[in-house]
C-alpha cells in the first residue's frame, strides 16, 4: 500500500469523506458489543452526512482530515468546550472523534491525527488536549499512551440503552510531536 499522507482541515466539501470514514470506524470498532438499532441511531447522529454538516459550521468545531495517496484514511473532530475537572489543564481542547479506517490502520495515520490536533491545539493557545476512550478498547487505550496521554478520570458514555464506562485521558500540547 502507498503511504502519502496529508493531513488539512476539513471543509464543508468534506462532509461526504468525513461521514463515510466515521460511520465505517464507528461501525468495524463497536458493532459487535453494541445492539443493532442503538449503533444505528448513534451512526445517524454523529456521523450522516446532515450530523457532520451541522457540526462542521458550529463555532468552535474543527475537523483535520488525513488523506492517503489522495483518499480519505482518517479525521479528528476537536471541539473547544468545557473542559472536565480532572484535566490539568486551564485551557484544554476535546479531541472528539479520532478515527482512522480499518483498512487504513498501522500507517501512523493516527499519529499523524494526534500531533496535527495538538499543533492546532497549540495555535488556538490551548496548553492541553483530552478525549475519552472506552475503557474495554485496549487497542484505543493503548494507541492514546503511545503518544502521551495519560489516564486522569472516568465518564459514562451512552450508546442507546446501554451506558458504557470510558476514561477520561489528557496530555499537554508541548509534548514532542
Amino acid at each position: 500500500m502507498t503511504i502519502d499522507i496529508t493531513i488539512c482541515e476539513a471543509a464543508v466539501g468534506d462532509v461526504a469523506a468525513l461521514s463515510a470514514v466515521g460511520s465505517e470506524s464507528f461501525r468495524a470498532a463497536y458493532e459487535n458489543f453494541s445492539e443493532p438499532d442503538d449503533l444505528i441511531a448513534h451512526l445517524d447522529s454523529f456521523f450522516s452526512k446532515k450530523a457532520i454538516e451541522r457540526e462542521i459550521r458550529l463555532p468552535g468545531r474543527h475537523y483535520l482530515i488525513a488523506h492517503n495517496a489522495g483518499k480519505p484514511a482518517g479525521f479528528v473532530k476537536i471541539q473547544e468546550n468545557k473542559r472536565p475537572d480532572e484535566v490539568p489543564a486551564s485551557r484544554a481542547l476535546e479531541l472528539r472523534h479520532v478515527y482512522v479506517l480499518p483498512e487504513q490502520q498501522r500507517f501512523g495515520i493516527g499519529g499523524q491525527l494526534i500531533a496535527a490536533a495538538a499543533r492546532f491545539a497549540r495555535e488556538k493557545a490551548a496548553d492541553g488536549i483530552w478525549l475519552t476512550v472506552w475503557e474495554d478498547a485496549p487497542w484505543a487505550v493503548n494507541c492514546y499512551l503511545k503518544y502521551g496521554f495519560e489516564m486522569v478520570g472516568e465518564i459514562n458514555f451512552h450508546l442507546g440503552k446501554a451506558t458504557y464506562n470510558d476514561l477520561l485521558m489528557w496530555r499537554p500540547v508541548d509534548l514532542a510531536d
